[in-house]
């Protein structure tokens, strides 16, 4: 295990607080930074964040501020655990209060929609010789937050372009129920933590039809050789999607009741309509936007796979649910 490191996370959200909890049980220094005064109030006070985990204790030693500055005073890496659509915003911060360089590891789960890019990049891309980054990777994986913080075993993988980074992030959270294992395949990682999500909606709605088992293992081997697709053209490797991050997330993502893709699947199957079950649905649902960016990336790149380009027309064109069903099979001609 590695000395103690001074780490703010920012973003008091679920997987934040779990990463929280699994460092703190490393020895390390964790301040969260939140928005929400009450979760920021719960963490220290109470240490819960009963927003997520009702009354389920976590480390002590988790510090949580309101306070940007403060949060990032003394910080050595800086992990991003913010939706997407407020990643702007919380680079913004580090732009503007950073005063030394520190190491940056991102672990929201998204693409670039603006630049049709990977996250990744548009990250490097505005910190890069701002002198406020030393070095940039990110954490994906198959990890229900949870079962997380019940301690409940969880593999996931660390990524970095920079192998020596990746293995310093393996270190830092690695521990006996915790096992990270390192890759510098970042843009197969990433691209399959954002487009999983979609197959995950996919999975749920044939789940809300009573499909079969059968139909679910078909399902998650053409999404993976679609993903894979989408993924070649931001050069990953093949071999990259047999491991924990690719095909170990896609798995659990697809067969999880506590997937909130999979989730809303079994509602759009549930009101035969994509449309009225997002209308009702209040939890962020990252696949419905990642839907939009893949077609996007299909259109431009004339990536064929059809798996997508249904679920884009399901969740964006008012397409039935049922025609999933009913041209399951014509999807097999992809793997």
């Amino acid at each position: 295990m590695q000395s103690s490191k001074n780490i703010t996370i920012i973003g008091t959200g679920a997987y934040g607080t779990v990463l929280a909890n699994v460092l703190t049980d490393n020895g390390h220094n964790v301040i969260m930074h939140g928005i929400e005064n009450s979760q920021v109030n719960d963490i220290n006070d109470n240490h819960i964040n009963s927003a997520f985990f009702r009354d389920l204790i976590i480390n002590e030693n988790i510090k949580a501020t309101n306070d940007f500055p403060v949060a990032i005073e003394k910080a050595e890496v800086v992990i991003l655990s913010v939706p997407t659509f407020a990643l702007d915003s919380a680079l913004d911060n580090i732009l503007k209060y950073g005063k030394r360089k520190m190491s940056i590891i991102n672990i929201a789960k998204g693409l670039d929609e603006e630049n049709l890019d990977l996250l990744s990049n548009k990250i490097i891309k505005k910190l890069e010789n701002k002198n406020v980054m030393k070095n940039f990777g990110a954490l994906y994986g198959p990890s229900v937050a949870i079962e997380v913080i019940l301690r409940k075993p969880t593999c996931i993988m660390s990524c970095s372009k920079d192998k020596v980074f990746a293995d310093f992030i393996a270190n830092l959270f690695s521990n006996e129920y915790f096992i990270v294992k390192s890759t510098t395949d970042i843009a197969g990682c990433e691209v399959s933590a954002a487009l999983k999500n979609v197959i995950a909606i996919a999975s749920g709605i044939l789940q809300g039809y009573s499909a079969s088992d059968n139909a679910r293992a078909s399902l998650i081997t053409i999404g993976n050789a679609e993903i894979y697709k989408f993924a070649k053209v931001f050069g990953a490797e093949m071999t990259t999607f047999m491991n924990f991050a690719t095909l170990g997330d896609l798995i659990l993502t697809c067969s999880s009741f506590k997937s909130r893709n999979f989730s809303l699947g079994m509602a759009i199957a549930e009101n035969n309509s994509a449309a009225t079950a997002l209308k009702y649905h209040k939890k962020t649902v990252e696949g419905v936007a990642s839907a939009k960016v893949a077609f996007k990336l299909m259109e431009k790149y004339k990536i064929d796979t059809p798996l997508f380009e249904i679920m884009y027309k399901i969740l964006y064109n008012n397409l039935n649910p049922s025609n999933l069903i009913n041209s399951f099979f014509k999807f097999a001609t992809v793997v």
